[in-house]
């Protein structure tokens, strides 16, 4: 005959005993921390549709992973066929439209000088690419890309900012040559990128170290943006002036030595870059 033992335990040395347990689930914290019962309202669960939440978040997971794929996949022999591949998803909000523009962006800081140019002409085939809102506005690939690229190189000079690195902004500047390169961004916006960048150099007496700081790192981004930049007739026009500009505000520094040594070479540099266009 099978038996059972069962064991009795007082209730009181149990709850204690249970109390005494501190060792912590990591899982179980970042459920409970991400969890939000907003979240769960907002996608229709107050109807009972427990299926559509979960299929909507496997969705934008498989979009998320087929845009990854292909990307991966991306080199300068197959360019038409990821554009095609692209071309059959099925956008279905905003979001997944923002994380094609997510995913290029970042490719192009990422990767090698190779690979930088066929991810900005995929882009560039995908400028007319749009979605459709429920209030029947279109949203463009094109002004995605565009406004993203603006809140990278607003990062890039924000010095101040506790996530500033050199090696991030060189990267970001590297973004913007390389989509101007494939007259994805157009000149009056290099123009415009080129002015703030002079501004940010040019010489003001009687300012604290922390500013000649910020004008050394203006002068490198510089330096990355001008050696990035195909030579050709459009990169000409986008740099007239700027080596005379750069000669006078290295006079300046020459003389009140406000910044090292090695900055004023590397605006020297810019400056023999220039004259070779």
């Amino acid at each position: 005959m099978n038996t059972q033992t069962y064991f009795v335990y007082n209730s009181t040395e149990l709850f204690e005993k249970l109390a005494s347990n501190i060792n912590t689930n990591d899982e179980v914290e970042t459920f409970f921390k991400n969890f939000s019962f907003e979240d769960v309202v907002n996608q229709q669960t107050a109807k009972g549709n427990t299926s559509h939440v979960f299929n909507k978040i496997i969705k934008e997971d498989t979009t998320k992973a087929r845009i990854i794929g292909y990307l991966n996949k991306l080199n300068q022999h197959n360019l038409g066929k990821v554009v095609s591949s692209i071309r059959e998803i099925i956008f279905q909000t905003t979001d997944e439209l923002n994380e094609l523009v997510f995913q290029c962006i970042q490719k192009i800081k990422r990767d090698n000088d190779l690979i930088r140019p066929v991810v900005a002409a995929l882009c560039k085939e995908f400028l007319a690419m749009y979605f459709v809102t429920s209030d029947n506005d279109k949203i463009y690939f094109r002004k995605l890309l565009l406004t993203e690229v603006k809140k990278e190189y607003v990062s890039s000079i924000n010095f101040d900012s506790n996530g500033w690195t050199k090696e991030k902004a060189d990267r970001i500047m590297i973004l913007i040559s390389t989509l101007f390169n494939e007259k994805i961004i157009e000149e009056k916006i290099m123009l415009s990128i080129i002015a703030d960048l002079k501004k940010n150099i040019t010489y003001e007496p009687d300012k604290t170290q922390e500013y000649y700081e910020h004008v050394e790192k203006t002068i490198q981004l510089l330096s990355c943006l001008v050696s990035s930049i195909a030579l050709n007739t459009e990169a000409k026009q986008i740099f007239e002036g700027l080596d005379v500009f750069l000669n006078e505000q290295m006079e300046i520094y020459e003389e009140v030595k406000c910044i090292q040594k090695k900055t004023r070479l590397i605006c020297k540099n810019i400056v023999f870059e220039l004259n070779k266009y």
